[in-house]
């Protein structure tokens, strides 16, 4: 068994080791990012709390509510910038620590340019003023020289940043002249989903004309934190001492804390209202206290405006909420970090190959299951538990790897295992009941098909006259008789958990504790006698009227030391025992005939049965060819089911047999002739009438010689 389990070992380690590393290429290559994404997805869907979002960021929505509103005061999309500039008054009123614009007023306003002018005058004297910047990887028609040249000083002093984690582009779009040189800081806000559409990821930092540009909320987080954006060692930004951690192409982990409406937000006709009341000296619909200390992000919610991106919680998400999201997980020092691809690496390679040990090793079926499933949960207790320390951890590769595993595990079990399981029912089918064959298929070390010595009882039975019924019978008829007679007998032998070894004729050659482990292998061999001479007797009448004559059976049952195993040929073999124990077995059938009776036992097989059978000593013989005399016993009745007076005949006849053997020949036959339905007691009336002529020597041992196979 240990080699059968160092193979097991050897042939999971393979296979796991060989799933592995082919998972972990296919990883590499990227073939699981698309489920990789949804199972993100549904972890940032199940598990984020909205409860973590910050509350001094507060969003302004341009939504489709305030472009009724002023549709209906006569002012048509879009508004002049005079009603910006008074929601930036407005917010500066009420002390907000920053005003960021989610949006790109690259167009000079349709009312002329005092509108752009107020507006920047009005962005001027605020002077915490974030603005949009659109940076493009394609090429401009015509490039803004003297907006470029306001952008330079919004440009980051960082030469050391990795090239790897910058993103190129061609093209800028800015906001106009008057406006954006009033702005306190300018940062990018296009940036491209993954390949799926959704938006997880925000890169940082841009280069655009051999400068490096923040994205708007590393600007905005850099205006509100102050201090100086550096490079650390590890390749990642470090923002007023804060660790930004970023993938390989210079992306930020979007930690979204909810579904849109997770951070407080108004709307912008309610702010420019409120601000033209407090002009007007009446109470404002909104206090503008409510903006104390607060950031407050202006954007666009109203579907017309296109400004709606689809995220992991909606397919409508406002960008101006996105952006929101990554301002709140700068200023809280709140990522995601991505697991180091070697951690991930070795779990995807491990668990494959603990998934195929796991079901290659087990020898039951539910352990293999259970094993299974304890494996495949792992890649989601691990990415749960990274999930909950802020990390991505990736899920679909592992599991994959635990699947596939799993699979081929399986398909080798069955193609190895399962072909020996298979030639283990062919083999045994015929001579072992399908419980016995359960139990070896459930734990084969249970089997062993080599030849093999240990103690065993076997049982011998043959049809009394049987060449007389066949030659009565047709050969139809005959064999129906014989299948009738063989199928419930085996049933029986099964039942008592017996392996049939052959069929001969009539004749059935049965025996215990092999191929499985049976201690009451003895026990076991009696009851079967018993129960198939009660079978015979309930069935007489029927086989009587089939065959016009009755059908009894002697049997033979010995137990002592014997050699089991496959005996054969190379190309033909049965399963079968031999020993001098077993031709016992077989002499005890044959002399039943001398004593007129169905079963006889040896000495062991009676002993170890005693307990459960009734039983009398018949004889004390010597077979043919040995030298050694036995002791032989005739089975009568399961343990309490002899009568009274059946009883008290055998204790008779037991002290007959105690006369018989202390050469008490006249009082022995009294006795027996008291005896006249006993064949046993028959028999040795006719020895002492015999003896009493004819004495035997005088060192006669009371065995009888059995002349006769």
């Amino acid at each position: 068994m240990a080699q059968v389990r160092t193979e097991k070992i050897i042939r999971g380690g393979i296979l796991g080791l060989c799933v592995g590393l082919v998972i972990l290429l296919l990883h590499v290559a990227g073939l699981f990012h698309s489920l990789e994404w949804k199972s993100w997805d549904w972890r940032l869907r199940r598990f984020s709390r909205p409860g973590r979002a910050s509350t001094e960021i507060v969003i302004v929505l341009v939504d489709q509510q305030s472009l009724d509103f002023y549709e209906a005061e006569g002012l048509a999309w879009p508004w002049p910038r005079q009603l910006y500039a008074a929601a930036v008054h407005y917010f500066r009123s009420g002390g907000a620590r920053a005003i960021v614009f989610d949006v790109l007023f690259s167009e000079s306003s349709v009312y002329g340019m005092e509108d752009d002018l107020s507006f920047g005058q009005s962005i001027s004297e605020a002077g915490n003023v974030a603005l949009a910047l659109f940076l493009s990887g394609q090429e401009a028609a015509a490039r803004d020289t003297v907006g470029e040249n306001i952008l330079k000083r919004h440009a980051i002093e960082m030469a050391d940043f990795p090239q790897e984690k910058t993103v190129f582009q061609r093209s800028a779009t800015l906001s106009v002249e008057e406006i954006l040189s009033a702005a306190r800081s300018v940062g990018n806000v296009r940036f491209d989903p993954d390949g799926d559409g959704i938006f997880r990821r925000l890169p940082l930092i841009f280069s655009y004309q051999n400068a490096l540009y923040p994205a708007l909320p590393l600007a905005v987080a850099h205006q509100v934190l102050g201090g100086a954006f550096l490079v650390r060692g590890d390749g990642n930004l470090e923002l007023s001492g804060r660790k930004v951690p970023l993938d390989e192409n210079g992306r930020l982990i979007i930690k979204y804390y909810g579904p849109d409406g997770t951070y407080r937000s108004v709307s912008m006709a309610s702010v420019i209202q409120s601000q033209l009341q407090l002009e007007e000296g009446l109470e404002p619909q909104l206090n503008p206290s409510m903006f104390q200390d607060k950031i407050v992000l202006v954007g666009f919610s109203a579907p017309g405006l296109l400004d709606l991106r689809p995220t992991p919680f909606s397919s409508v998400y406002p960008g101006v909420e996105v952006h929101a999201t990554v301002i709140d997980n700068l200023l809280q020092r709140d990522f995601f970090s991505w697991v180091h691809p070697l951690a991930t690496a070795l779990l995807i390679v491990l668990l494959s190959l603990v998934t195929a040990l796991a079901v290659s090793l087990p020898k039951q079926i539910w352990q293999m299951s259970l094993w299974s499933l304890i494996c495949l949960a792992i890649p989601f207790v691990a990415a749960i538990s990274a999930f909950g320390e802020g990390f991505w951890l990736p899920f679909v590769a592992p599991l994959a790897g635990g699947l596939i595993s799993f699979a081929g595990g399986s398909v080798l079990n069955y193609a190895l295992e399962g072909r020996q399981k298979r030639f283990v029912k062919k083999v045994f089918r015929h001579y072992l009941s399908h419980q016995v064959i359960d139990q070896i298929l459930k734990d084969p070390s249970k089997l062993s098909l080599g030849g093999q010595r240990r103690e065993m009882s076997v049982f011998f039975s043959d049809v009394v006259g049987f060449t007389s019924v066949a030659e009565s019978l047709s050969p139809e008829d005959l064999t129906e008789l014989l299948n009738l007679y063989l199928s419930e007998m085996t049933q029986i032998i099964f039942a008592q958990g017996g392996t049939v070894d052959k069929y001969i004729g009539d004749a059935i050659v049965a025996f215990w504790n092999a191929p499985l482990d049976q201690p009451d292998h003895a026990k076991r061999a009696c009851l079967a006698a018993l129960d198939c001479q009660h079978r015979l007797a309930q069935l007489r009448d029927q086989i009587r009227q089939k065959s016009g004559r009755e059908l009894f059976m002697r049997i033979g049952v010995n137990t002592g030391p014997m050699v089991v195993g496959n005996m054969g040929s190379r190309d033909r073999f049965d399963y079968s025992v031999l020993g001098d124990s077993v031709n016992l077995g077989a002499r005890l059938e044959g002399a039943c005939k001398q004593y007129g009776i169905y079963i006889l036992a040896g000495q062991e097989a009676y002993q170890e049965a005693q307990e459960f059978i009734e039983a009398r000593e018949v004889d004390l013989i010597r077979v043919v060819g040995k030298t050694e005399p036995v002791r032989i016993f005739e089975l009568l009745a399961r343990r309490g089911e002899l009568d009274e007076q059946r009883l008290q005949k055998l204790e008779r006849f037991r002290k007959g047999l105690d006369l018989y053997r202390h050469r008490k020949w006249t009082a022995a036959v009294e006795i027996f002739r008291g005896l006249q339905q006993d064949p046993v007691a028959q028999v040795y009336m006719k020895r002492c009438k015999e003896y009493q002529t004819s004495p035997p020597p005088d060192d006669w041992d009371g065995v009888w010689e059995l002349t006769k196979k």
